[in-house]
C-alpha cells in the first residue's frame, strides 16, 4: 500500500453492531501484515431536547459522552487478542458519523466500515455514512460484508477492475501489492462494450465501408481487447514477479462480470471513476453497484487526487 506519511494508519468506523466488529477484526489483519496502528472511531453527536426524558442538555450530552466511551472499550477489548501486535487508539467524536470519521481519517493509508445488512433488500440500501465516506476520503475505503464466523483475509484471490484509468491503475497497485503481500493470486477484469470495441476498432468504418462495415469480427474484436487488458497488466507483472494473475477481458456489463469473478475471490478493488459512462460523477455506477450488491469486503481505491 502507497504510505502516505510515516504516521499512516488504519481507521475503522465503530458503532456497537457485530457487523462494525467483524470488520475491525478484517482490518486488524491488515493493519498487523502492514505493521500499521489501528484507530477505532465512533462519532455521533449528542441527542437533542427530549421532552420525555427528564435531563437537562448538559446531561444527556454527559451521558451520550459515556455511551461513546464505554462502546470504543467494549470494541477495544473485543479486537485486543485478535492482533496482540497491533497498536490501538480509540477517538470519540461528537460530528455526525461521516464527518467524524472523515476527520479522524486525514492522514490514513485506509478506512474500513462495516455494511449493515445481511439480506438482499438490506444489501441495497447501504447507509449514507458508507457512501459518503467512500465519496469523501483521500484513502482507499472498504466497504466489509461476509461471514462473521470467517472474516479474511484468506487465500481465495483478490479480484480488481482494470480499465487503464487512473484510478483504476491505483486500484490495480494495491490489489498486487494486497496479494503479495497475503500471497494471493489476482484476477484482473476489463469488460467491453459492443459499441465502444467496434469505435475503437473501425472508427471510420462506415464512412469508408458502408454498409458491409456492419459484418463485424467479434472473435477479432475479442482478442484485440484481450491484448488491451495484458498491455495494461503488463507494468504489475514485472513489478510484482511473485504474484499470480489471471485476466480476464469480458464483453458486457462491468458490475456483473466484477461480481461473477469476486463468486471465487476474497474481495474486489475498484477505482472511484472511470467504468461508468458518466465518468464525472463523485462515484461510477460500477463502484455503487458492487457496493450495494457484493456479499464480501469491497474497497473503492481513492487518493487525494480521485
Amino acid at each position: 500500500m502507497h504510505a502516505k506519511s510515516a504516521a499512516s494508519y488504519i481507521v475503522v468506523g465503530i458503532d456497537g453492531s457485530d457487523t462494525s466488529l467483524a470488520a475491525a477484526k478484517w482490518a486488524m489483519r491488515f493493519a498487523d501484515k502492514l505493521a500499521l496502528p489501528l484507530r477505532l472511531v465512533h462519532s455521533s453527536p449528542a441527542p437533542g431536547p427530549m421532552p420525555e426524558v427528564a435531563l437537562d442538555p448538559a446531561e444527556l450530552a454527559e451521558r451520550h459522552r459515556v455511551y461513546r466511551t464505554e462502546l470504543l472499550a467494549m470494541a477495544e477489548s473485543a479486537l485486543r487478542d485478535w492482533a496482540p501486535g497491533v497498536t490501538m487508539t480509540s477517538i470519540a467524536d461528537t460530528e455526525a458519523p461521516a464527518a467524524g470519521l472523515l476527520r479522524a481519517a486525514e492522514d490514513a493509508a485506509l478506512i474500513v466500515l462495516g455494511a449493515t445488512g445481511a439480506g438482499m433488500v438490506e444489501r441495497w440500501l447501504l447507509g449514507s455514512t458508507a457512501l459518503r465516506v467512500v465519496g469523501s476520503a483521500r484513502c482507499p475505503v472498504a466497504v466489509w460484508r461476509g461471514d462473521s464466523a470467517h472474516i479474511g483475509p484468506d487465500d481465495r484471490p483478490i479480484v480488481v477492475g482494470a480499465d487503464g484509468s487512473p484510478p483504476s491503475a491505483g486500484a490495480t497497485r494495491l490489489a498486487f501489492e494486497w496479494a503479495q503481500l497475503f500471497s494471493v493470486p489476482v484476477t484482473a477484469v476489463r469488460v467491453w462494450s459492443d459499441g465502444t470495441a467496434v469505435g475503437d476498432a473501425v472508427p471510420t468504418a462506415m464512412q469508408l465501408l458502408g454498409p458491409t462495415a456492419m459484418v463485424i469480427d467479434w472473435e477479432l474484436i475479442a482478442r484485440s481487447e484481450a491484448e488491451t487488458l495484458s498491455t495494461i497488466i503488463a507494468p504489475y507483472r514485472k513489478d510484482f514477479p511473485d504474484v499470480d494473475v489471471e485476466e480476464r477481458s469480458r464483453r458486457g456489463s462491468a458490475a456483473r462480470e466484477l461480481l461473477h469473478a469476486l463468486d471465487e475471490a476474497q474481495l474486489a478493488i475498484v477505482g472511484s471513476k472511470g467504468w461508468g459512462r458518466f465518468r464525472g460523477a463523485l462515484m461510477g455506477s460500477t463502484s455503487q453497484n458492487l457496493l450495494h450488491r457484493a456479499d464480501r469486503p469491497i474497497v473503492v481505491y481513492r487518493d487525494a487526487d480521485t
